[in-house]
């Protein structure tokens, strides 16, 4: 995201297992809260805005109690457990969800925007590389020394990203093939995003996919981000991260998707609003990363979109049927859940 987006008014905004269990936030709910829900959430600074929401009371002022945010290293394993009825609701990006969807056949519903991009920032993005680096809070973490400098010279490397066929996997496939080369030759290997830095300055993988903050961490231990695959793959989608819940869930609790729906709303909202916002919503985003202050207000901060339209699921879609990682089309009608608009 381009900071200058902070001037932004607030209604332009609007595998692996469990690693941990943590409530975060001590203020408890009243004990007028109609609902207890658990959220499932990566670690990464977007997650911010759900930290701050329960911070704040939004999510109390809405008649939710969150008993308990739990942490994942990677989208997929969190689906599952919101599957299994471990959570009612947890974030993942939109290439994950249409993977659980369309070929685990997992019934979900996707119920509010988490994180994304500004669209005509996106624009400029993909013919100015610069620009690309200062929008897109993913990456691909490589040595200086490695020999890699193009997407292209990703064939036939060891390369790291947090769960097998999806964002991390799919959005540097694309780079590749885009770049003339030829993505299954990549040997392609899963680690959580805390290990990746390590992992790249030791010689364990040759690269490693990041999301912020550890996008940034990269360049500061010293190591080179190789490119912005997210801008590479997405075109005019501006809803990229998502809230999503089951849709057994969503057809026996309205009324708490749509509390969920408002206080999400009202915590991007607040962190699109200005700059001093942006840096409240960092600062809870450290309750869950666990880096630095410093670190998180460093790396690219997240852009906030107001809703989820269809394109945000049928462009990906569309691209990962070309690219072999879907079988059929995407029903977009049975995965969009009615967003809440204010």
């Amino acid at each position: 995201m381009n900071k200058s987006h902070f001037k932004k008014l607030a209604a332009t905004c609007a595998g692996g297992a469990i690693v941990a269990t943590t409530l975060i936030g001590a203020n408890a709910s009243p004990a007028s809260a109609a609902y207890d829900i658990k959220i499932g959430l990566v670690p990464i600074n977007a997650a911010g805005a759900v930290q701050y929401a329960i911070d704040s009371g939004m999510f109390r002022k809405n008649g939710i109690n969150v008993t308990e945010v739990v942490p994942f290293p990677a989208p997929p394993p969190s689906i599952a457990a919101l599957a299994a009825g471990a959570v009612q609701f947890t974030y993942a990006p939109s290439i994950a969800i249409i993977n659980a969807y369309a070929n685990a056949g997992m019934s979900l519903k996707v119920v509010a925007p988490a994180d994304g991009y500004d669209l005509p920032t996106l624009t400029k993005a993909k013919t100015n590389a610069t620009i690309a680096s200062q929008l897109d809070d993913t990456g691909v973490c490589v040595s200086k020394t490695s020999g890699i400098n193009t997407w292209k010279d990703l064939e036939g490397k060891t390369i790291s990203v947090p769960a097998r066929k999806t964002q991390g996997e799919v959005t540097i496939a694309n780079a590749v093939k885009k770049a003339g080369g030829n993505p299954a030759t990549i040997n392609w290997v899963t680690l959580g995003f805390p290990q990746v830095v390590d992992s790249v300055a030791s010689g364990k993988v040759a690269g490693g996919f990041t999301v912020e903050p550890f996008t940034t961490a990269c360049s500061t231990a010293g190591l080179k981000n190789l490119g912005a695959p997210g801008v590479a793959f997405f075109t005019n989608e501006s809803a990229i991260g998502m809230w999503v819940t089951t849709a057994a869930y969503a057809s026996a609790n309205p009324a708490a998707v749509l509390a969920f729906q408002k206080s999400i709303g009202e915590a991007n909202a607040f962190a699109m609003a200005s700059k001093a916002n942006m840096t409240k919503v960092l600062t809870a985003s450290t309750k869950i990363t666990g880096t630095t202050l410093a670190q998180a207000l460093a790396a690219n901060p997240p852009y906030y979109p107001a809703t989820v339209v269809k394109l945000d699921l049928q462009n990906p879609a569309s691209k990962m049927l070309s690219m072999g990682y879907l079988t059929k089309p995407l029903d977009t009608a049975g995965l969009l859940y009615t967003q809440y608009r204010k």
